[in-house]
């Protein structure tokens, strides 16, 4: 039986050293480009709105995402339409909220973009490109642990929270700031290597975004990830153990579970939807699962934090 990751499957790319040594200094001339035209304020930068996690087609992620197009167009399925990122625009993902994507390409206008997505002390960036007819797939990702991650996350939050009321013109001109900074904090964390530290795998970093981008998925599994990597199920969980010394189905649950301890405690979702958006099926076993990691239930959890929530609407900035 064959045991080895597909070389054509959206996990794993067998580029030779010097195209992933290109697609690395691309990606970082793009994030330069942006950066100068965002700090000049000729970046075109798209706030989509919609109430958060609602249910539907796509994913969402607990922390902002920024998607920058290169080339032809991302259609973007939000709760409340669709919206269109054309090529040299910026498009900011509030947290929380639903979307699909669809990409296009012409001749002379092949589809390519980099999305920015930073949590905790965690950054990854990678540039997209399509895979299948419509759909995109990483090209080249890198991740970084480095301490610009959590300024990155807020800084793009921050922007996001302004979105939701553009009347004063300093919000326009702070939204564009903060991404500009955003943008230069990915570049300064992609310039530190720790030489001390060993580089994680390319592809436990690729089996990780996957993981991220369908916890809200109740069929979310080792078996289903292993088929979109094109190997075994026993085969991915040896390795993803192998690496990171912890199995593949625990970290699983332990980002479920992280994921739905940030939502009880910045949404104002109800312990079933909080679930639902988790992958669980069961409310009743979410909350009991909550309690194992926990030692309380998510309403328990809920009562002793704040819990803002912030409406974002719908406003594009530039020219």
């Amino acid at each position: 039986m064959e045991h080895r990751l597909q070389v054509d499957s959206p996990l794993y790319a067998a580029a030779p050293a010097a195209s992933a040594a290109q697609d690395a200094v691309a990606m970082r001339q793009h994030l330069g480009d942006f950066l100068r035209r965002a700090m000049v304020g000729s970046l075109v930068v798209h706030l989509p709105g919609g109430a958060p996690v609602e249910r539907g087609e796509g994913h969402f992620h607990v922390g902002p995402e920024l998607f920058l197009q290169t080339g032809g167009w991302t259609d973007f399925c939000l709760p409340h339409g669709t919206l269109t990122l054309g090529p040299g625009e910026a498009l900011l993902m509030p947290p929380q909220l639903l979307h699909a994507e669809q990409v296009r390409a012409a001749p002379a206008q092949p589809f390519a973009n980099l999305v920015v997505y930073a949590e905790a002390h965690a950054l990854t960036c990678h540039l997209a490109q399509e895979i299948h007819t419509g759909k995109p797939g990483i090209r080249h990702l890198e991740m970084r642990q480095h301490p610009q991650a959590r300024h990155i996350h807020d800084w793009l939050a921050d922007a996001a929270r302004l979105g939701q009321n553009m009347q004063p013109e300093w919000a326009t001109l702070q939204i564009r700031a903060l991404v500009a900074a955003a943008t230069a904090g990915v570049l300064r964390a992609l310039a530190d290597i720790d030489p001390h530290t060993a580089p994680e795998s390319a592809w436990v970093t690729k089996v990780r975004v996957l993981v991220q981008n369908q916890l809200g998925d109740a069929d979310l599994s080792v078996r289903g990830l292993a088929q979109q990597c094109g190997c075994t199920a026993d085969y991915l969980s040896h390795l993803f153990r192998q690496q990171t010394q912890e199995a593949l189905v625990a970290y699983i649950n332990r980002m479920r579970m992280a994921r739905a301890a940030r939502l009880l405690a910045e949404s104002a979702l109800a312990v079933k939807e909080v679930a639902w958006a988790c992958g669980y099926a069961n409310p009743s076993y979410f909350i009991h699962s909550f309690r194992a990691q926990y030692g309380q239930t998510p309403k328990g959890y809920r009562q002793g934090r704040d819990n803002p929530v912030y409406p974002i609407k719908y406003y594009l900035l530039g020219s």
